[in-house]
């Protein structure tokens, strides 16, 4: 799998958690109310916002982000379509897709992962995870193709997580730190920062008016590593209902922009 390859779906957590940053909602589904996480369908449009000494020439794709829950937990469905072409020529086509189900209590979490590219071909590997009763410990395992597991402490699931940058945010607090498992790394977990600053935009679309947003800076490194350089660093306009209108993907080698351009939400389940 090239370097490209890698970072994206080591850092793909994107839409599939921070990128739609996320409510934990304390209240039954079907009593939504503006804290609550708003299920919803959005469609990003990708496009290359800069080169590191041009090693890009160019880029287009498409983040499909699909939120609904069956009254147990969030299940999301991620589908990220690009195409890149090197300056050397080379074309590299991808499609990846993340489906997770995270529990209401953050005690459970399953994720399947499927890719497909011209340089990479085709792969995938489909997981779970539980938190122990006894001592909060994760057991997280790859089920197929191949069983793998580890045990992680001190570790919290991307809608635990996302919930504390919403309250921090809330709060008015300003920075969060937090080792992150979301499995679209396999079982390898990262470390997260957030910063929560004011959004200061103006131009707000009318179906979010009135409701309070923030730029949210996230950084994401490798746990124990010597490297203090993040694999990936992230800009959002978040709003409170869950909803993100823009990300920015900084790589390093090159950074993306994604502009919402499609949304559509869904109807609460009727829970009892």
């Amino acid at each position: 799998m090239d370097l490209f390859m890698r970072k994206w779906q080591k850092k793909v957590f994107g839409l599939s958690a921070s990128a739609a940053v996320m409510l934990f909602v304390q209240t039954g589904l079907a009593e939504q109310n503006t804290d609550d996480l708003l299920l919803h369908k959005a469609i990003y449009d990708l496009r290359l916002n800069s080169s590191h000494q041009g090693a890009i020439n160019s880029m287009g794709g498409q983040i499909t982000y699909d939120l609904t829950s069956d009254c147990r937990g969030w299940l999301m469905a991620n589908d990220l379509e690009m195409s890149v072409i090197y300056s050397t020529g080379q074309r590299m086509d991808m499609d990846l897709k993340i489906n997770t189900w995270e529990s209401l209590d953050g005690e459970k979490y399953r994720f399947t992962v499927k890719q497909d590219g011209n340089l990479s071909g085709q792969s995938g590997y489909i997981g779970k995870s539980s938190r122990s009763n006894d001592d909060n410990s994760v057991l997280a395992k790859i089920t197929e193709p191949e069983k793998q597991s580890i045990v992680m402490q001190d570790v919290i699931y991307p809608t635990a997580f996302l919930k504390e940058i919403i309250q921090a945010a809330k709060n008015g607090e300003t920075a969060l730190n937090k080792v992150v498992f979301d499995g679209t790394a396999e079982l390898d977990a990262f470390q997260a920062s957030a910063i929560v600053l004011p959004n200061e935009d103006k131009n707000i679309p009318s179906a979010l008016r009135g409701k309070a947003s923030w730029k949210v800076f996230l950084a994401f490194y490798e746990v124990g590593a010597k490297n203090t350089l993040p694999i990936q660093e992230q800009k959002l306009t978040l709003f409170e209902n869950g909803v993100v209108t823009s990300i920015d993907l900084d790589f390093g080698d090159f950074s993306v922009k994604g502009s919402l351009v499609d949304f559509e939400v869904h109807s609460a389940p009727q829970c009892e």
